[in-house]
């Protein structure tokens, strides 16, 4: 029995000695793996985030930052053999042949000279560890080794700039800003004569900062603006052609750097009778064309509205001989003639104004949901397939216009809606709201969301369902539900209603800008919510899962991928910030 039990003993012993090595070698190996996986994130971001310095400098930090990394997790890099490849050390446009010998399981995944270039970082690290129970037996240690592809992955962004007039609102020099009665264009005054227009400079100098963070040749970036309607504004590097997306960030940043003002037309020329006078007849007043009073798309109006009105070429605004409704007269819009404003500044409102505006006559210019749609379209029509699609977003204002007939010809867009989706002034709501209840075409109930597809089965869960044949459905279907639908079609793709469309994987940073966090009307700021919705969507491609939800976050509350900036010089920040977010991946 002594004997069996010395024999069992010792082979007991082996085996418990064994799974001790076996334990600390897979704990040892778990521990280089994390270092490793983490140091190659590490040093991707070195690589996309250091373009300033040269590729040598670019190495040796990725190479610090691997050696960091093994720290954190408890290994000693004087213990470890650790090598940092990249795909074309030598920067000559091609793979490097050595990587053939040294690491040729990265060589194969670096692209060849036919392939676009990628932003590819081998780690591979050696650790001797060492063995207890074996070491008796006279095995002092085991070489362990892992590898891991990290890949800074190529990113197009999108960045949007709201450019309505009132991102001049904090102008100085040289001459002010003038609310309602501005011009930015003006030679000796105007703010885009002298790139003084506040807090546009300073979203444009946040946003070229951004995009000296991105990485020549890899990343691409488009900008678009919008104010009554969404531009594209990217420039092919090679071609000088007009596209959506571009891998020069310098043109990118001289396209930024390009960025002007939005003309409004000058609302304070508007004859205060034009826009307060009386109850009825229910259509006071369009503010997306003025010149268009009852919003049939038609420039005369008097003939339809107000039969028996003697207007003549030589006629003020008014036809005082006809007043059915005790306004002193009624209005008299002459066809053809922009005579609604006062741009000759004579104080008579007549022929004499002429044809003297250029562009849109509306005086509502934060169209959100054309901004999101271009923006989108850019990355459906031209982002790649690998790379993250990001969409900045910056506002300051409270959405009060949509895409209308003129500015969206595509055949789902209604070809009578003049005025978009407007409801505000040119509705029957105004007698019972009160005129100055809500500015116009800003959604007068934000709380109830409608919707009006084609089969109400396809609608987000909890709106509202009208049919487009509904009778006033203008006045139900608002500026703000388009913005919403738009931010859906851009980046939903998660729903509890499975029929619901669903939307593409895109990353949304939205920006409040200063009134955008404004309550204006006792139900919290609209701006910012409509942004946080953005965010929200933009977070995981779920509007439900909201981080701007969590208890404690209150209005102008930084939170998920939503920023609020309470003016022009907290944006710098704010860029940096999205800067260091977007996305850096372990490839294998």
């Amino acid at each position: 029995m002594l004997v069996i039990f010395a024999v069992a003993l010792v082979a007991l012993i082996l085996f418990i000695g064994l799974a001790v090595d076996a334990g600390t070698l897979y704990l040892t190996y778990g521990q280089l793996k994390r270092a490793v996986d983490a140091g190659a994130v590490a040093a991707a971001n070195e690589f996309k985030r250091t373009e300033d310095i040269s590729l040598a400098d670019k190495l040796n930090l990725m190479e610090h930052a691997v050696e960091e990394q093994m720290r954190l997790h408890d290994i000693d890099p004087a213990h470890a053999d650790v090598h940092v490849y990249i795909c074309d050390a030598d920067e000559d446009g091609l793979r490097d042949e050595n990587l053939q010998t040294l690491a040729p399981q990265f060589y194969l995944r670096c692209p060849t000279s036919a392939e676009a270039p990628r932003k590819l970082i081998w780690v591979d690290a050696d650790l001797e560890a060492p063995l207890y129970f074996l070491h008796m037996l006279g095995f002092e240690n085991i070489n362990l080794n892992t590898n891991a592809i990290a890949e800074a992955a190529p990113v197009d962004v999108v960045i949007v700039m709201d450019i309505s007039e009132s991102m001049a609102s904090d102008t100085t020099a040289p001459g002010g800003y003038v609310y309602g009665d501005y011009n930015p264009n003006d030679p000796t005054t105007g703010c885009n004569s002298f790139d003084t227009c506040m807090p546009l400079k300073q979203a444009k100098t946040a946003a070229t900062a951004l995009i000296n963070t991105l990485y020549e040749g890899y990343d691409r970036v488009a900008v678009v603006t919008f104010d009554t309607q969404a531009v594209s504004l990217a420039i092919d590097s090679k071609t000088g052609v007009p596209v959506h997306l571009t891998d020069s960030m310098a043109n990118a940043a001289a396209e930024v750097n390009g960025i002007q003002l939005h003309d409004d037309p000058p609302y304070n020329l508007l004859p205060s009778t034009w826009i307060g006078r009386g109850s009825a007849p229910v259509d006071l007043f369009n503010p997306i064309n003025p010149e268009d009073r009852d919003g049939d798309g038609q420039d005369l109006d008097a003939a339809d509205m107000y039969p028996g009105g003697t207007c003549t070429p030589d006629d003020d605004l008014w036809d005082e001989s006809l007043d059915p409704y005790g306004w002193g007269g009624v209005p008299c819009d002459r066809d053809g003639v922009d005579d609604v404003f006062d741009f000759n500044r004579d104080g008579v409102w007549d022929g004499a104004e002429g044809s003297s505006w250029a562009g849109s006559m509306s005086i509502n210019s934060t169209c959100t949901g054309c901004g999101m749609r271009e923006a989108a379209n850019v990355l459906k029509e031209s982002g790649r397939s690998n790379a993250v699609w990001v969409i900045v977003f910056l506002s300051d204002g409270i959405v009060n216009m949509s895409d209308t007939s003129t500015t969206r010809t595509d055949e789902d867009f209604p070809d009578n809606l003049y005025n978009g989706f407007c409801t505000g002034g040119i509705d029957d709501n105004i007698d019972t709201q009160g005129f100055w209840a809500y500015p116009w075409c800003v959604d007068r109930d934000p709380a109830v969301r409608v919707c009006i597809d084609d089969d109400s089965g396809t609608c987000p869960p909890g709106t509202t369902y009208q049919d487009m044949s509904t009778p006033g459905l203008i006045n139900a279907y608002s500026t703000l539900d388009y913005a919403l639908d738009m931010i859906d079609d851009a980046a939903l793709t998660h729903s509890s209603n499975t029929g619901e469309p669903a939307g593409n994987d895109i990353a949304i940073y939205a920006i409040g800008l200063g009134d955008a966090g404004r309550d204006l009307f006792g139900t919290g700021p609209i701006g910012e919510q409509l942004l946080r919705y953005m965010a929200a969507v933009g977070d995981d491609g779920d509007r439900t899962t909201d981080p701007c939800a969590a208890p404690g976050t209150g209005s102008n509350d930084n939170c998920g991928q939503y920023y609020y900036a309470p003016d022009g010089n907290a944006l710098l920040p704010i860029f940096e910030d999205i800067a260091t977010r977007i996305y850096t991946r372990i490839a294998e």
